[in-house]
């Protein structure tokens, strides 16, 4: 007789795995600890191992052939990281507000606001629909800014370094399962709410 297969919710967890958990807000520290293993092993096994192996290769200028997939699952994290962070699912607005929170950083507040509409339109929304960036906003490999602005003929853009993405996104994810795990009451709240919905309990 055939076994059926079990669903793998991560790399090494199957949602069989999760649902043994009954994960709650008031669920014991050890469960916690293994939630925030799914979690993680889940964020690296679907997107982290995938960004690593297309950042392979020392040459930077090299990688930039792979500067569209690599930034197109680096706004999927985006995406991820700001849905647990909110608990919220409308994902236009939780993904802005996540880049001017935790991402904008270099610029004033009042520039906050446009630049990630740039971001999320020319790049985020570009990339995904049409497999390119847009408006003249690009990629680049070897800025000191994460963003940087631009204009031309009055028309204003964005460029955005793929490699200080990822050490900023790799440094907000170890900030942030650390304030789990330090019991942070409302990010608490919020994971609970978005890893039942995604492991579909």
């Amino acid at each position: 007789m055939r076994l059926p297969v079990a669903t793998y919710i991560s790399e090494n967890y199957t949602y069989e795995d999760y649902q043994k958990l009954k994960f709650e807000l008031d669920s014991t520290e050890d469960i916690w600890e293994e939630a925030i293993k799914i979690f993680v092993d889940r964020i690296n096994s679907r997107i982290i191992y995938a960004i690593d192996k297309l950042m392979e290769n020392k040459d930077r200028y090299e990688m930039l052939k792979y500067g569209f997939p690599i930034m197109i699952l680096q706004c999927s994290l985006i995406d991820t990281l700001a849905k647990f962070r909110y608990g919220s699912n409308k994902q236009t607005r939780r993904f802005k507000k996540f880049l001017i929170e935790y991402l904008l950083f270099d610029f004033k507040e009042e520039e906050k606001e446009k630049i990630a509409d740039k971001f999320y339109e020319d790049i985020r929304c570009g990339l995904v629909h049409s497999g390119s960036t847009e408006n003249m906003s690009g990629l680049s490999c070897d800025s000191w800014n994460l963003i940087t602005t631009m204009k031309e003929e009055n028309k204003e853009f964005i460029s955005v370094d793929i490699f200080i993405m990822d050490k900023a996104l790799r440094k907000y994810l170890k900030e942030y399962i650390q304030k789990l795990r330090n019991k942070d009451e409302e990010l608490r709240k919020n994971f609970v709410k978005i890893m039942n919905v995604v492991c579909k309990v």
